[in-house]
C-alpha cells in the first residue's frame, strides 16, 4: 500500500511542476538605456503599475433564515452547544424597543435597541447577546421546577443571526448601503433590524437599524468609509488578515411579536459605491 502512494506522489510532482507560472525576460520596443563611465554606469528604469477601478461585494449566505420551528427544547444556557452560524434568541430588556436619534456621521439615522437589546463584538467574529434570557420555546412560555408560569416569559423577543459581508475597493473614498424591497405576493417580515461591523473597528456594545420595507440605509459611518480596502485590512491583520478585502460582520435581527404563521420574506440588496478615486 505504502508503495502506491509513493508512486503517486511521484507521479503529481512533476505535474505540479509544469503547472507553476513562468516568466521570461521582457524586452523592450522603445530606445535602449546605455551607460559608460570608467569606474561605474548608471541606467534609468520607470516601473509602472496599472490597476483597473475595481469595486466589489462577496456575499457567501444568500439566504439567512430564522427558523423558529426547531426552537422548542433548546438547552442553552443550561448546556453549552455549538452555536456558531445559529440563531439566538433572548428576550427584550424593555417593553419597546430604544432609539436613539444620530448625527450627520451616521447620516441622521436612528439607532435602535430591538426591545433594549443590543450585541457584542470584542470577541470577533463571534458576538455576544445583551438581553433578558434566553428564548427557549414557540410560542415563548416558561415554567419553573414547580411548574408554575415564569413572569415574562410570554413576551416578545428578539432572534439574532450575524455573516461575514467582504467587501473592496481600490478608491480613496466609498460607503456601503442596503435596501429593503420585498416581493409584492410575499408575506413580510414585520419587524427587521441590521448593522455592519467591519473588521478593523469593531467595538463594544452595538444597536442596530431597524428596516422596514422599500428604506435604504447607510451602513457605514462617515469617518469609518477610507480605503482602499486592503489597507484597513492590513492595519488589523489579527480581525481582518492579510487580504485586499475587507471583513464585516453583518448582524441581522428579527423582533417576534404578532407575525402570521408560515413564511415571511425580506430582500435585502447590499451596494458598495466608490466615491472618490
Amino acid at each position: 500500500m505504502r508503495k502506491g502512494i509513493l508512486a503517486a506522489v511521484l507521479v503529481l510532482a512533476p505535474l505540479a511542476l509544469a503547472q507553476a507560472p513562468t516568466v521570461a525576460p521582457t524586452r523592450g520596443n522603445g530606445p535602449d538605456a546605455y551607460a559608460k563611465g570608467a569606474d561605474s554606469a548608471a541606467v534609468n528604469q520607470t516601473i509602472e503599475l496599472i490597476l483597473p477601478k475595481a469595486t466589489a461585494l462577496h456575499l457567501d449566505v444568500t439566504t439567512l433564515t430564522f427558523d423558529l420551528t426547531g426552537l422548542d427544547g433548546a438547552s442553552w444556557p443550561n448546556s453549552t452547544p455549538d452555536f456558531e452560524g445559529k440563531m439566538v434568541c433572548v428576550y427584550g430588556l424593555t417593553e419597546q424597543d430604544v432609539k436613539t436619534q444620530l448625527g450627520n456621521n451616521f447620516y441622521n439615522q436612528v439607532q435602535t435597541l430591538p426591545l433594549g437589546t443590543s450585541y457584542n463584538t470584542a470577541t470577533w467574529p463571534n458576538i455576544s447577546i445583551n438581553g433578558g434570557g434566553a428564548v427557549t420555546a414557540y410560542p415563548p412560555i416558561k415554567l419553573d421546577k414547580n411548574g408554575e408560569l415564569v413572569p415574562g416569559s410570554k413576551n416578545y423577543f428578539v432572534c439574532y443571526r450575524t455573516f461575514i459581508l467582504q467587501k473592496f475597493s481600490n478608491g480613496k473614498q466609498w460607503h456601503l448601503t442596503v435596501n429593503r424591497n420585498d416581493p409584492e405576493s410575499a408575506q413580510g417580515i414585520q419587524h427587521l433590524y441590521i448593522q455592519d461591523n467591519p473588521c478593523d473597528t469593531f467595538g463594544a456594545a452595538t444597536g442596530l437599524y431597524e428596516l422596514p420595507n422599500g428604506a435604504t440605509l447607510e451602513l457605514v459611518p462617515r469617518n469609518l468609509q477610507a480605503g482602499p480596502t486592503g489597507t484597513r485590512s492590513g492595519n488589523n491583520p489579527e480581525r481582518c488578515g492579510y487580504k485586499s478585502w475587507l471583513d464585516d460582520l453583518v448582524v441581522v435581527a428579527v423582533k417576534v411579536n404578532s407575525d402570521l404563521w408560515g413564511k415571511s420574506t425580506a430582500n435585502l440588496t447590499y451596494t458598495l459605491a466608490t466615491t472618490a478615486w
